[in-house]
């Protein structure tokens, strides 16, 4: 037996001891004491006690003993029994410390909603958590991971555990980083891992939505006046997500006001343009997933109608606020040409076609400063001019002749555009004097009914024409205009068309 001990002793204890100091400062109930085995051992004995007192004395036939104590401070050291049933060894007494176990429990996790690419920081509250070596050394601590219905993983790195202190009801706030990786669309599930094995999952944890682009449609009215309180609107967007945000930009601020949203993607607002300023307005759309979407000119505001007042007190100012424009550098001209008369309705009885007549009249722009200030009237002007013309009569018995002179008072106007050809108007009247002669007759002669002097007449003549100016230069300039002329007897009216062509000069 001594032979037995001297052999074992030494080196068994030595064993022992090395195995003692390497165990765990802290054990749960149910982890195993462990030590080196020792040749020639039949098997070992193990005591355990607590302040002193034996609370334990129990065989072990391997070289490891499963704790099945109560949570507490004790000391234990094993005997090494041999084949005789002797004691070959005794180990030291060493501390042991039995802790209970720790149970993961997730509390809390956020955010609990993202979209496709967000990164946010993962926050969590829990109970239950090991720092890495807590259970031993060189052990690993709480693990974390997200999982998804696809058996996808991601894992996530406790932050600032250690430091985070634990609250009265042992929960604590972690911060959990996924490092690169980011969840795709879907639920995931969030598993808390201790280093015993023990688990808490909270499913549905996070949800991962898809992350749309918006794209605005349409936005009706596109042009809008202002002045008004309500305006009603219409926006349509399309990929739009609820919470989305929706601002109206431009060179002065709105108060839209949402009415309807039929949550297919049509808004319905109502506009506050009492104090908007006219402008161009753009309009951006941002989900909360991220994507945006902004059209440029989506709407006009145009400027506030004036009211009826406002517009009568307007025209009473306008004409002498303006400032009269400047006379043009030629405003007098003199006008000469050709003329036809073709005569209608019932004058063909008494009058045939004229292909010969002339024309000579003095023109002049309007310089009356008020009519100078209304707009448009810059090619106002008068004229004074004669008009002669020469047709044969109907007369039964004779070849007679009427000359015609009619000396005519009128407005023209041309209108002020800078093109070849621009649009003239006139309108003139005045006296007529009709002069009958007769290649077969004196004047003094009878020709029947008188002599034939007795058919002349000064009548009342009126003339409207249209036509166009041709600018050849500042100074001259070509009419080509057709007039309806009418002279007024007593007896009758004689009407007749009457082409011109006539030129003119400026000085």
């Amino acid at each position: 037996m001594a032979r037995c001990a001297s052999h074992h002793g030494p080196k068994s204890v030595l064993l022992i001891l090395l195995v003692l100091l390497a165990a765990p400062a802290g054990l749960r109930a149910e982890d195993r004491i462990e030590w080196a085995p020792v040749e020639g051992a039949d098997h070992y004995r193990v005591e355990i006690r607590q302040a002193g007192d034996l609370v334990l004395e129990t065989r072990s036939d391997a070289p490891s003993l499963p704790l099945f104590l109560p949570v507490g401070e004790y000391e234990f050291r094993v005997k090494v029994i041999n084949t005789f049933g002797k004691v070959a060894a005794t180990g030291e007494w060493s501390p042991v410390t039995v802790r209970a176990p720790k149970t993961p429990f997730i509390i809390d996790f956020e955010p609990r909603e993202i979209h496709e690419g967000e990164t946010p920081v993962y926050r969590s509250r829990i109970s239950g958590y090991a720092a890495p070596g807590e259970l031993g050394e060189g052990r690993e601590g709480t693990t974390f991971l997200l999982a998804d219905v696809e058996g996808k993983e991601i894992e996530l790195t406790p932050r600032g555990a250690e430091a985070a202190a634990s609250s009265d009801d042992g929960w604590r706030q972690i911060v959990l980083d996924p490092g690169r990786r980011e969840p795709g669309e879907g639920s995931w599930t969030l598993v808390m891992t201790n280093p015993d094995g023990r688990t808490n999952r909270m499913e549905n944890a996070l949800t991962v939505l898809e992350r749309r682009r918006p794209r605005i449609r349409r936005f009706e009215p596109d042009s809008i006046a202002a002045g008004k309180a309500h305006n009603p609107a219409e926006l349509s967007i399309a990929g739009l997500e609820d919470g989305a945000e929706v601002v109206f930009d431009g060179p002065s601020p709105l108060n839209p006001t949402l009415l309807a949203d039929d949550g297919e993607g049509t808004l319905r607002y109502t506009l506050d343009l009492v104090s908007a300023a006219p402008g161009d307005y753009a309009i951006v759309v941002t989900n909360p997933s991220g994507g945006s979407d902004r059209k440029e000119k989506a709407f006009e505001i145009t400027p506030r109608p004036p009211t009826p007042e406002e517009i009568a007190e307007a025209n009473a100012l306008k004409i002498d606020e303006r400032e009269p424009r400047a006379i043009p550098d030629y405003p007098r001209a003199v006008v000469g040409g050709w003329n036809f008369s073709f005569h209608t309705g019932e004058s063909r009885s008494f009058y045939g076609n004229d292909f010969a007549g002339l024309s000579v009249s003095y023109q002049q722009e309007v310089r009356n400063d008020l009519i100078r200030r209304i707009p448009g009237l810059d090619g106002l002007g008068w004229n004074v001019g004669v008009v002669y013309s020469h047709n044969r009569t109907s007369y039964p018995l004779y070849d007679i002749r009427n000359n015609r002179f009619h000396f005519l008072l009128g407005v023209h106007y041309v209108t002020p555009f800078d093109f070849p050809v621009n649009l003239l108007l006139r309108a003139a009247s005045g006296i007529g004097f009709s002069i009958y002669t007769s290649p077969e007759r004196n004047r003094d002669q009878d020709i029947g009914t008188g002599e034939l002097r007795d058919l002349d007449s000064a009548d009342f003549v009126a003339r409207f024409g249209i036509g166009g100016r041709y600018e050849i230069n500042p100074r001259w300039f070509v009419d080509v205009s057709c007039d309806i002329g009418a002279t007024f007897y007593l007896s009758r009216s004689a009407w007749a068309l009457q082409p011109r062509i006539e030129g003119g000069w400026r000085w």
